[in-house]
């Protein structure tokens, strides 16, 4: 039954895509995330990802070629970074590794900045991501249930994919889980796909609780860092402070009752990385790669780590030097270094600088016009999602994971509705033969569109 269904979900993405082209493009953004050829035998041989992704680009081309985006600075760099990190194959220090790991970035890359493209309108916009967050869920859900009832673990087989790599790894699990906490809140506040059922905002509420459960089940030190944005941010825009001030305590003292004391000596390792191998591997490495790039300033290519070389300290018991090698950068920003040099970091630290950018700029544009209050909140939402993987990242290799550059193409989206909506605002208010224009309401043609 569970192959059924999973079935019948992918295929209902092709069969709907006729009729709404777009919906090709979220059943890409569902494939690529879930995975359903890992989850059911009947799906197993079939090229799911490339059956979905040639069906997105013949929709557009074919059935929906209208009103296409500006062309943007993060469009811009998205290809400038898919150029680069192509390029650097030529001088890669591991051939067959840094193919292997160019398959499957060059793809995110390309369609993250082709996303603009099929998705416009605002219902399109909260399609978009309700497909990506929901299918996440399917992810973390699990993980959050089962910490309820064992309190989780470090290393654990919480969720439904398993190995150590993908959203099977506990650090990139926490920091998906914690990303969509915002996302998840924006949805239940202005989402219009879901009906107004009267148990709908405390499904909501059940989802975001689950989420951060999952990232607290993980053991993960990421999770830790990452709580921390999102309380942050979310006592930031709380009117009522102290009350979710108690509110957090509380949490707390549930994330004490739920885990065990495991958790708390996990977490305890953060003040003393010094003893802790896993921390001291990761300066180390960090360390070699500094000096990598000294004398490979275009970096190594892909999966570039696999030639390092690391002295790890002894102890007492066995106190000769432990040379360990192709250790994970395990850090997305030596990770873009390592991997594509100089060139490439910069990049990456522009498309994010001018994601940023963006997001403020359509906050403050959208500041005090009622029509585009989901936008603000859309915009504040995004940088915290943002936010939570940049910091995480600073200690799991994502670098080229789709969740980066699905927030990238998100504010995006909603930088160019938010341009056409204050454009066509701008046009109505414009006097037609000195006379100016009275009574109408604001955004007309655009809410139109996104409805």
């Amino acid at each position: 039954m569970r192959d059924l269904y999973i079935s019948a979900i992918y295929f209902s993405f092709l069969l709907i895509g006729p009729i709404a082209p777009f919906v090709f493009a979220l059943g890409y953004i569902w494939t690529d995330t879930f995975s359903p050829q890992l989850a059911t035998d009947l799906l197993a041989t079939v090229p799911v990802s490339l059956i979905m992704g040639v069906a997105t680009i013949l929709g557009y081309v074919v059935l929906d070629r209208r009103s296409p985006p500006r062309l943007t600075a993060a469009t811009v760099l998205t290809l400038l970074f898919a150029i680069w990190v192509t390029l650097t194959l030529l001088w890669a220090v591991a051939p067959e590794a840094a193919l292997e790991k160019w398959n499957w970035a060059f793809k995110t890359l390309v369609f993250s900045a082709f996303i603009p493209f099929f998705i416009r309108s605002r219902i399109q916009i909260e399609a978009f991501l309700s497909v990506y967050v929901f299918a996440l869920v399917v992810q973390f859900m699990p993980t959050g249930i089962k910490t309820i009832f064992s309190g989780g673990g470090y290393g654990a087989q919480l969720g439904v994919e398993a190995g150590n790599s993908g959203l099977a790894e506990g650090g990139a699990l926490a920091t998906v889980s914690l990303m969509a906490v915002p996302l998840l809140l924006f949805l239940r506040a202005h989402g219009q796909l879901v009906p107004k059922w009267p148990f709908r905002s405390w499904l909501y509420l059940g989802v975001v609780v689950a989420a951060l459960l999952a990232a607290v089940g993980t053991y993960e030190r990421t999770a830790l860092i990452g709580l921390a944005v999102v309380g942050g941010w979310g006592w930031l825009k709380s009117r009522r402070k102290i009350l979710f001030g108690l509110g957090g305590i509380a949490a707390v003292a549930l994330i004490l009752a739920v885990t065990s004391q495991r958790w708390d000596r996990r977490m305890s390792t953060i003040e003393t990385y010094q003893s802790d191998s896993s921390a001291m591997v990761r300066l180390l490495v960090w360390k070699w790669t500094l000096n990598f790039v000294g004398s490979h300033p275009f970096g190594g290519g892909f999966n570039a780590y696999v030639v390092d070389e690391i002295d790890f300290p002894g102890d007492p018991a066995h106190p000769a030097p432990i040379v360990q090698r192709g250790r994970a950068f395990h850090n997305i920003y030596f990770e873009v270094l390592g991997e594509h040099g100089y060139v490439g970091i910069a990049i990456f630290l522009s498309l994010i600088a001018t994601t940023f950018a963006s997001l403020m700029r359509i906050a403050r544009k959208s500041r005090g016009i009622a029509e585009l209050a989901w936008c603000r909140d859309l915009a504040n939402a995004l940088q915290v999602s943002l936010l939570v993987v940049l910091t995480c990242g600073c200690f799991i290799g994502i670098a080229f994971q789709p969740v980066l550059y699905y927030l990238f193409a998100a504010t995006v989206c909603l930088k160019e509705w938010v341009r056409r909506a204050l454009k066509e605002e701008s046009r109505r208010r414009r006097p037609a033969y000195g006379a100016p224009v009275e009574g109408r309401s604001v955004l007309t043609r655009a809410e139109a569109a996104s409805r």
